[in-house]
């Protein structure tokens, strides 16, 4: 600014505003958050393993099964694809059409019913694979890992 000219408003507000912004310009600041750092481990990284899938045939549509982790073992020791141990429970227990079949987890599976609101209950649980077939099981999928 030239010695005798007077200060114009506009210039002297910019000032004022520059000068009154000074804080935190993100929440994480206001919340007192740090900021993420990057962890380096000096641990080794192993590859991750992959399983060299066996494809044995399965034992109620002579077909070969393509993914050893998605198939169930039966009370022979043999081995059946997920959809044909789905129809032989659909089959032997005669479950109408209006009624699901499904894998409800531990080497069990349910019939499902759908209520008129909607809602889903389990009307009879099958078991398939008793508790030593799914160890069993898991031992020969981790087995075939390389």
């Amino acid at each position: 600014m030239k010695k005798n000219q007077k200060p114009n408003r506009e210039t002297s507000r910019k000032k004022r505003k520059k000068e009154a912004i000074s804080g935190f310009s993100t929440l994480n600041q206001v919340a007192g958050v740090s900021k993420p750092r990057v962890h380096h481990s000096s641990l080794p990284v192993e590859e991750p393993k992959v399983i060299k899938e066996p494809f044995p045939e399965c034992a109620y549509c002579s077909e070969p099964i393509e993914s050893i982790a998605e198939s169930f073992m039966i009370d022979d020791g043999r081995y059946v694809h997920f959809d044909c141990a789905v129809k032989s429970i659909r089959e032997a227990e005669h479950v109408p059409y209006d009624r699901i079949v499904s894998y409800i987890g531990s080497g069990n599976f349910g019939i499902i019913e759908k209520g008129e609101d909607g809602s889903l209950s389990i009307i009879k649980t099958i078991p398939f694979e008793n508790s030593d077939r799914v160890k069993s099981m898991k031992a020969f999928v981790e087995g075939c890992k390389v």
